[in-house]
C-alpha cells in the first residue's frame, strides 16, 4: 500500500555533503504562508516522502498546489521513476523523497490552500496550509 511517511512545508531544503553522502536539511518549517501582500509572489519548499510503492515497476507521482478557490497554482505533471537495480538489492522497500522548490508562485487570495499528492493516478494525501498577509 502506497502512503506518505512525511510531509513538510518549509522555507527551503539545503543539501549538505557528509562523509556518508548527501543529506537534506529542512530550513524553517512553516505553519502558514505569509507573503507581504496578496496578490503577490511567494517562495517556499515542500519535502514529501512516499513509501510502499511497487519498487519492481515504473511508478508515477504528481503533486499539485491548489488555491482556496480550487485553482491549480503549481502542477509538477507526471514524474515517472523506477528505483535502480542496485538499490533494490540493498533495500527491498519502495521509498522515495521528493523535494520541491516553489519559487515565486503568485498567490492571488488569502485562505486555505492545499497540496495534493497523487501516485499512479490515485490521490494518496492532501496537506493544507493557510495563506495570510504577513508583516512588512
Amino acid at each position: 500500500m502506497v502512503y506518505i511517511s512525511s510531509f513538510t512545508y518549509c522555507d527551503s531544503i539545503q543539501t549538505e555533503m557528509t562523509p556518508q553522502g548527501p543529506r537534506n536539511q529542512i530550513v524553517n518549517p512553516l505553519q502558514v504562508l505569509a507573503p507581504i501582500a496578496v496578490p503577490g509572489n511567494y517562495s517556499f519548499a515542500i519535502a514529501c516522502n512516499i513509501a510502499g510503492f511497487d519498487a519492481m515497476k515504473e511508478n508515477c507521482v504528481r503533486i499539485e498546489f491548489v488555491s482556496s478557490s480550487g485553482q491549480i497554482i503549481n502542477d509538477t505533471g507526471d514524474i515517472k521513476f523506477q528505483l535502480p537495480v542496485e538499490q533494490l538489492k540493498m533495500d527491498k522497500l519502495g521509498v522515495m523523497q521528493f523535494n520541491l522548490d516553489m519559487r515565486n508562485l503568485v498567490l492571488r487570495e488569502v485562505g486555505l490552500y492545499s497540496t495534493k499528492v497523487l501516485v499512479n493516478g490515485e490521490q494518496i494525501g492532501e496537506y493544507k496550509i493557510q495563506v495570510i498577509v504577513g508583516d512588512r
